[in-house]
């Protein structure tokens, strides 16, 4: 999720937080210190954005929603800024500011899950990454929701508490249909693969941007990878799937041997494995189908299709030698 988003959920979850047994000034002091503190721990874990100083881009992408973003590190990670918080700020409650910030970097985390890259969640024990892939990792629909509400809050001279509650309210019904149609279109698509009887090693419903009911239907089989671009209103016949045939032959068997193939398919949900005779040499790529757009949705919005991200490339020499192995190139 970007981080325009974070920062609305960190500040809105900041309104919804009340104090007692303060005098009006106190109380203002008290809101703006975990208002900031809230809305700078809803970021916190993307500090992990500062490997790409390392300039290393298999492990930027490997560490990248890693040990900032595990459950398991959160109350470490949130103690920092709380202590922060606590020496310069006029609010002396440690246990309070580090609870608001606990309360920040979880809910990164949360809003990290529903999107479909993955977080590991449990690092450094286990580097397995999960998503429920609900919300595209960009929703103008969801972050407006909330700039929304952050601006009735603002502006409304009463019932400040009833806005933000009724857009705290607003965004949970939102994210509940999120998960709603996640659940129809990836039943829907395990029917198909049901009726045309394919021999499916994996199934995923991913969404596609600007709509919660367009999905993206990917179905990892032993020879290819199958995608489907759908909507929940479309019938059982216009979901058809494109085919993209898995190469297999001595350059891609040199090259999956190699530790950065083995852990690009690792990290990879549907990996598609491309052989490419040159006229000197031979390249072999792998992608993960993902990260692939909906060519239809890129052309109605006057977008340039562009070249998908994370791809690992092997280039092999006219006689077999392996010359080179790039990635996100």
């Amino acid at each position: 999720m970007d981080n325009i988003t974070h920062s609305l959920t960190g500040a809105l979850a900041a309104k919804l937080v009340e104090t007692s047994k303060q005098s009006a000034e106190d109380q203002k002091g008290t809101h703006r210190v975990l208002f900031w503190l809230m809305v700078l721990c809803a970021n916190l874990p993307d500090a992990d954005a500062l490997l790409n100083l390392v300039g290393d881009p298999f492990f930027v992408i490997n560490q990248h929603r890693g040990l900032t973003h595990s459950l398991l590190f959160a109350p470490v990670l949130s103690f920092f800024p709380a202590l922060l918080a606590y020496r310069f700020s006029s609010f002396k409650n440690l246990k309070a500011l580090w609870m608001t910030a606990l309360v920040g970097v979880y809910l990164h985390i949360f809003f990290d899950v529903v999107t479909t890259f993955g977080t590991q969640l449990f690092a450094p024990l286990s580097a397995e990454r999960y998503s429920l892939d609900w919300m595209f990792i960009i929703d103008p629909i969801f972050t407006g929701i909330m700039a929304l509400t952050l601006f009735l809050v603002k502006r409304a001279s009463r019932h400040r508490k009833a806005f933000a509650l009724a857009g705290g309210l607003f965004v949970i019904s939102y994210l509940l249909l999120e998960m709603v149609s996640h659940q129809v279109a990836y039943y829907r698509l395990k029917e198909t693969v049901r009726e045309q009887r394919i021999a499916a090693q994996k199934i995923s419903a991913l969404p596609q941007p600007l709509s919660i009911f367009r999905w993206t239907g990917l179905v990892q089989t032993e020879e290819a990878v199958l995608q489907s671009f759908f909507s929940l209103f479309d019938t059982a016949e216009k979901q058809v799937f494109a085919a993209f045939p898995q190469a297999r032959d001595s350059y891609v068997d040199r090259a999956l041997q190699t530790h950065e193939a083995v852990w690009f398919m690792r990290f990879a949900r549907h990996p598609w494995i491309q052989s490419i005779p040159q006229a000197e040499g031979h390249l072999v790529e792998i992608r993960d189908r993902q990260f692939s757009s909906n060519p239809e949705l890129t052309r109605a919005l006057g977008f340039a299709e562009r070249q998908p991200p994370f791809v690992l490339r092997f280039q092999f020499s006219s006689d077999g030698a392996l010359l080179s192995t790039t990635f996100n190139e």
